[in-house]
């Protein structure tokens, strides 16, 4: 996925495998540390192989809480190993800890639906971002309802790849002027909506 990325003309990723309530294929009983030195696995190996290849690797991960899937980047394994019930808690006691922890959360695909999503309404006042553009949406009219509520209501509008495989990276994408290397400094980047939404043909 590194590479794919890269050769796609990306210079930062941030890799944000499925949570421990979500689509990851750790076994669920496993010790609280053993999940969380699996979820970084992904991670770790894109972080070597971006280092080799001048590619910017970041970490983060998209939770799923009873309907609305959160994107959270800024954290990382101390946050998790001192929250070890985060999986289980309400969407509402998530976003207070990451947002205490100095944390970042995207909402992400707001309008999708699909059998594994519940019938919801986006809670545009929970979280400071919409993915505006999500390239694994299926119809395009999910983005059209994202943009039009992030735009009601004030909201920062990112976009995304939404990539599970090396033919996907080709997507949604950001693009920022100047250099960004950390996650504190995408994330100050994207709060101040310096990033353009672009889309990666």
């Amino acid at each position: 996925m590194a590479r794919a990325c890269r050769e796609a003309g990306y210079t930062l990723i941030v890799i944000t495998d499925h949570f421990f309530n979500a689509n990851i294929g750790c076994e669920r009983d496993l010790p609280w540390e053993d999940k969380v030195e699996y979820l970084t696995r992904g991670y770790r190996a894109a972080k070597g192989e971006g280092d080799r290849i001048g590619l910017k690797v970041l970490f983060g991960w998209e939770t799923f809480n009873a309907g609305p899937e959160f994107l959270t980047y800024g954290l990382g394994t101390d946050f998790l190993l001192d929250n070890p019930d985060i999986a289980d808690i309400t969407a509402g006691e998530y976003l207070q800890r990451v947002k205490a922890a100095n944390g970042f959360v995207i909402h992400a695909h707001p309008f999708r639906k699909a059998p594994y999503i519940p019938e919801f309404i986006p809670d545009w006042a929970s979280v400071e971002a919409f993915e505006v553009y999500n390239a694994g949406n299926k119809d395009r009219e999910y983005d059209r309802l994202a943009f039009e509520m992030a735009k009601e209501h004030g909201l920062i509008m990112t976009a995304g790849s939404d990539a599970h495989s090396t033919d996907k990276v080709r997507g949604g994408a950001m693009e920022f002027d100047g250099d960004i290397s950390t996650s504190g400094e995408l994330i100050a980047a994207i709060r101040s909506r310096a990033g353009r939404l672009i889309e990666l043909l």
